[in-house]
């Protein structure tokens, strides 16, 4: 087996809903982020047969391309990162067959992740779905972690749409973002580049339930990065 990354997928729109979910009063040091993600395809990523997908499991595999599970063996170094963020039976399977390759890989090693890739493709995933030949919409659940930046204060970034999806022109992405209760937002922005503090696009802000949240819609893939206080 091996994972190959996919690159360049397009996509019309994108739609995605972030939800924050507290692990304390503040002095805990991560809260949890679950990002669902629906897309619609202009192409189909396989027309021949299944492909399983696997996720970014961290905020910082985010800046990487999304995987692909195929049968061939592993060749050269893999490399995979981790939030510490809790997951379904399934998905920490997953993950922890994942870790095990960082030193190298035995045929026996290989056969145990592709198991749990396969059951985890199977169920409701957070981590890994299975895109069927002719399936031109797909919904994505993941989980990153907010990690604690300063005192009370957490902060995380989701790049929207995942570096494996392009917009194409007339495409659009919509993200919704809700936080815990007795938060406070202190900084929240969309950046058309992430590298220029000055492309940040505008955001609507709304209470819903009690729970701070903002919103963007734009044309293009920017990075939306949020930050809050306990």
């Amino acid at each position: 087996m091996s994972f190959e990354p996919l690159n360049n997928i397009p996509v019309r729109n994108i739609d995605t809903m972030i939800d924050v979910v507290s692990r304390g009063d503040g002095s805990h040091a991560q809260d949890d982020v679950f990002v669902t993600v629906g897309l619609d395809l202009l192409g189909e990523i396989d027309a021949s047969e299944p492909a399983t997908l696997i996720l970014p499991l961290a905020s910082e595999a985010q800046q990487q391309p999304v995987l692909r599970y195929t049968e061939d063996p592993i060749r050269g170094a893999q490399v995979f990162t981790f939030d510490d963020v809790e997951r379904s039976v399934y998905d920490q399977q997953v993950v922890d067959r994942l870790e095990k390759l960082g030193d190298g890989a035995s045929k026996k090693e290989q056969r145990a992740v592709a198991t749990a890739v396969g059951r985890a493709a199977k169920s409701l995933s957070a981590t890994v779905v299975e895109v069927k030949p002719g399936q031109k919409k797909l919904r994505l659940f993941y989980s990153i972690a907010a990690d604690k930046v300063a005192d009370r204060e957490f902060e995380f970034s989701v790049i929207g749409p995942l570096p494996s999806f392009v917009i194409q022109t007339g495409g659009s992405i919509g993200v919704i973002a809700v936080l815990p209760r007795s938060t406070q937002v202190v900084s929240a922005e969309a950046l058309t580049d992430p590298n220029n503090p000055g492309s940040a696009l505008q955001r609507t802000d709304a209470t819903l339930a009690n729970r701070p949240a903002m919103s963007w819609f734009w044309q293009n893939d920017p990075l939306f990065r949020v930050r809050y206080r306990y």
